[in-house]
């Protein structure tokens, strides 16, 4: 599916230039963010995650569970996103069942990400 269609006249567009902080860990969950240009880096404690990239999503998974922010978002270079709250989130999946698919499919490789993260924590303690 090209999501860049479903965003293309999206009012709620935020810009970030390099080094901004989009959301930090423990932060309220207000929001969840479709790239439509730039990079942005995700850390856990400190440790870097990964990247998402310009068509990625970020800050789904506390908006899918009304919970505070696991990650810190930050813009490695000038970016833009598509803001949508609780409510548009709702709307897109009950609309969209690929949108929806396609949201949990980035979950899922948020939970492999961490799991590798806690398993390499456990075997360093060792």
């Amino acid at each position: 599916m090209r999501f860049f269609e479903l965003f293309r006249n999206w009012e709620d567009v935020l810009e970030h230039s390099a080094g901004t902080v989009i959301f930090s860990e423990s932060d309220p969950a207000v929001a969840m963010y479709f790239i439509l240009s730039g990079d942005v880096e995700l850390t856990f404690r400190g440790v870097k995650l990964g990247n998402e990239k310009k068509g990625g999503f970020i800050g789904e998974m506390a908006m899918i569970d009304s919970a505070t922010c696991s990650v810190t978002a930050t813009a490695r270079d000038d970016v833009k996103l598509a803001r949508l709250d609780r409510d548009q989130l709702k709307t897109f999946i009950d609309k969209n069942t690929e949108f929806a698919l396609h949201v949990m499919a980035v979950m899922a490789d948020r939970l492999r990400t961490v799991d590798e993260y806690i398993s390499t924590q456990l075997a360093q303690s060792e």
